[in-house]
């Protein structure tokens, strides 16, 4: 590790210069993709062999081509974009459409160029919206779009257009037989929860997603109440402690009660996963890795803070056990982002006050713009966890779930 002094120093600025170019030069950067090689230009790579086994060789394989020779896949996987959700106008309408695509040009090949910043981003994608219906739009309208459609903290604000449809989790749902709890002197009274409930709803912009009870029935109450007593759900513990009160209030709660909602389910158009299993079928349905590698990255990077014992070892007397999950997120720059994070709802509150001022949005978006316009690069640094170098008082201990590797399952 360099000192502060060697940090400074020109020449050692120089070398690393150099160095981070020829790392680019060689493999590209995390937005472009390394440049193509020819035969000629590859490393001489001898397959591994000896007495016990034979040198392996891959065939040559061609890249997939239609009847014309045009490549037939060439969507990049880094490129962000795609997938993503964005209401367009069309046909004097704002509808909601997916980027499928890279649109190509009639030599078969992919429109204009493409730029680490979105703004001078020149490429044309193919947008899909409800019906089958693909047009065309560039990646600055897009990404334009896309971040002017949501609110400061990158959520979409929609019209709700009804409830069409409801599921129930079996094993968090809490049953009719248990739809009363004893309290003092022997009485009873309904058990207040909504977990393991989920509504589909109809946005005004014509699509769908499920929400959870608890966080349709605070913006929509008349409606829910309305749909579980139509349904004849109005009776399970769910909806039984609030529904009747609800129904009974319903013209003072329409006077007071907002009319739109809060779709946590997407952030800048991009679905956020909810669970380790759900981001690996987001990936697998946008057939990408974004969310399995900002994992990997998390956990990686955190590993410096845990120990972990083998099956054989127990923990120290004195440590407390605690829970732990990860959180998803999403960029202004649509870079995916995950968390690991204990389960604060689990610990006291803290004393003092742990939180810390960021800049506003506005502010970034202004000093991209500029430097756009001025044709300058954009730098920025961070340092990385730099929370888990702090010393701590307290001892905790966790059981290793799926995200620290199968190695390391409940270890």
């Amino acid at each position: 590790m360099l000192k502060v002094e060697e940090l400074n120093n020109k020449t050692e600025i120089r070398s690393c210069n150099l160095f981070d170019l020829l790392i680019e030069r060689r493999w590209g950067t995390s937005m472009n993709p390394p440049p193509e090689t020819t035969p000629n230009d590859r490393d001489p790579y001898d397959e591994y062999e000896d007495d016990d086994e034979k040198a392996r060789s891959l065939p040559e394989m061609e890249e997939t081509v239609d009847a014309t020779g045009t490549l037939i896949d060439q969507q990049p996987a880094y490129d962000k974009i795609i997938n993503a959700e964005v209401q367009l106008h069309h046909r004097d309408h704002i509808i909601t459409g997916k980027v499928k695509r890279r649109a190509l040009g009639p030599d078969g090949k992919t429109a204009c160029s493409y730029h680490d910043n979105l703004m001078l981003n020149s490429t044309i994608y193919e947008v899909e919206f409800p019906g089958g219906e693909v047009k065309e739009y560039a990646a600055n309208v897009i990404a334009e779009n896309m971040l002017t459609q949501v609110d400061y903290e990158g959520f979409t604000t929609t019209m709700i257009e009804g409830i069409i449809n409801h599921d129930r989790d079996e094993n968090t749902a809490v049953h009719i037989k248990d739809k009363y709890v004893k309290i003092y002197s022997n009485q009873r009274r309904l058990q207040k929860s909504t977990a393991g409930w989920k509504l589909q709803i109809l946005w005004k912009d014509k699509s769908e997603s499920w929400v959870h009870l608890k966080d349709i029935k605070e913006l929509h109450p008349i409606e829910v109440a309305e749909y579980a007593r139509a349904c004849g759900i109005d009776n399970e513990p769910a909806f039984a402690w609030w529904v009747p009160y609800t129904l009974r209030k319903r013209d003072i709660i329409l006077s007071s009660v907002k009319a739109r909602i809060r779709k946590t389910t997407h952030k800048y158009r991009i679905e956020i996963p909810t669970s380790l299993p759900h981001a690996s079928e987001i990936d697998a349905e946008n057939s990408n890795t974004f969310w399995r590698d900002v994992i990997r990255k998390e956990i990686t990077n955190i590993g410096i803070a845990f120990e972990i014992l083998e099956n054989d070892m127990k923990t120290p007397a004195g440590w407390n056990m605690v829970t732990g999950h990860i959180i998803f997120d999403v960029k202004m720059d649509f870079t995916r982002k995950a968390r690991w994070v204990l389960d604060g709802h689990k610990t006291p509150d803290p004393v003092g006050s742990t939180y810390a001022g960021v800049v506003s949005r506005e502010s970034v978006r202004i000093a991209f713009t500029y430097a756009a316009l001025n044709n300058l690069d954009v730098w920025a640094a961070d340092i990385q966890n730099a929370y888990l170098q702090a010393p701590s008082s307290q001892k905790h201990y966790i059981v290793c779930g799926a995200e620290f590797g199968l190695e390391n399952v409940g270890k």
